[in-house]
């Protein structure tokens, strides 16, 4: 059994103790078990609103999480305010969906995660593991988003995003959804099929570089769901973007995510690109309070009007 680095992206699954005779590899680990997580649900977690629901975010978790546990920290944090997210956004309803467990084939052990994927140092690397876990996820993640959209009676009332392999997923999602929402936040994270997307933007520039980009990501993802909008990504690309990164971070390095926005900047999207440093969790998760501080600052500007707050 080992014990890597907790970085997908919250340990409070499992802790390894300590000393740690195997693998030693930080103040604060994740045991990847094969356990069988019997506390999670096939239900999302739910954090509903305490006035008036005016909107919905969607945020996944990144791997060897579940979405209760996100949920709990993310809204540990607090804004230099002195508010979590939730009470920044009373009107807001949280859902936070559990990825299923699957074979990890990095850790050679059953884990909750969105999809395999060979290397997070290469993210590119025998992308055919990728495909069965993004085109489950899509399929959930298309489903709740369009249920969501109904709720808050809009779909530029719902906000998607994730830390670490749930922003990976996210992104994914919102490419292929082909719908225009009310923004998306992605923390530590990146694109997967980043090279193939980024000699599409390199050859091609603006809407030119999206239809190409739809037309890739039809044949290698989307296509393979028929309730999957993937004819056209204009509106897609119209959804403001933020990506947060730290510079520090030690599982997923920060050149990853800044390729990510690179790519969708240089393919249209109207994307903002913020750096931190010294965040907790070996330096894999949001910044204290300045990150929380820049994603509500970037939801008022671009979702929310005063009389909705």
């Amino acid at each position: 059994m080992l014990c890597p680095k907790s970085g997908y992206p919250n340990p409070s699954v499992f802790r390894c103790p300590q000393p740690y005779s195997q693998q030693t590899l930080g103040s604060r680990l994740l045991v990847i078990t094969s356990f069988k997580f019997a506390t999670m649900s096939t239900e999302p977690h739910i954090h509903e609103p305490s006035t008036t629901h005016t909107h919905t975010i969607i945020l996944l978790h990144g791997r060897g999480s579940n979405g209760p546990d996100f949920a709990e920290e993310l809204f540990e944090g607090r804004t230099s305010g002195g508010l979590s997210l939730a009470e920044q956004f009373p009107g807001w309803r949280w859902v936070f969906p559990t990825a299923k467990a699957r074979w990890s084939t990095v850790f050679r052990e059953e884990m909750t995660e969105w999809f395999d994927i060979y290397s997070l140092h290469d993210p590119d690397a025998e992308q055919q593991l990728q495909h069965e876990g993004l085109q489950q996820a899509l399929q959930v993640i298309s489903t709740l988003v369009e249920e969501e959209a109904g709720r808050a009676k809009g779909f530029e009332k719902v906000v998607l995003g994730g830390i670490s392999q749930g922003a990976a997923t996210a992104i994914m999602a919102l490419l292929c959804g082909g719908q225009r929402l009310g923004a998306f936040v992605g923390v530590s994270g990146w694109l997967p099929f980043a090279r193939q997307m980024e000699g599409i933007v390199k050859e091609h520039e603006g809407l030119d570089a999206a239809t190409h980009m739809a037309e890739f990501l039809r044949g290698e993802l989307c296509g393979s769901n028929t309730n999957l909008v993937s004819v056209d990504l204009s509106s897609a690309l119209a959804t403001p973007v933020f990506f947060g990164h730290g510079t520090d971070d030690q599982w997923v390095d920060v050149k990853l995510g800044k390729q990510a926005y690179e790519i969708l900047h240089r393919g249209g999207v109207d994307a903002k690109w913020m750096e931190y440093k010294g965040a907790e969790q070996e330096r894999h998760w949001l910044k204290e309070p300045e990150e929380f501080d820049d994603i509500v600052e970037f939801l008022r500007q671009h979702v929310v009007s005063d009389r909705e707050e």
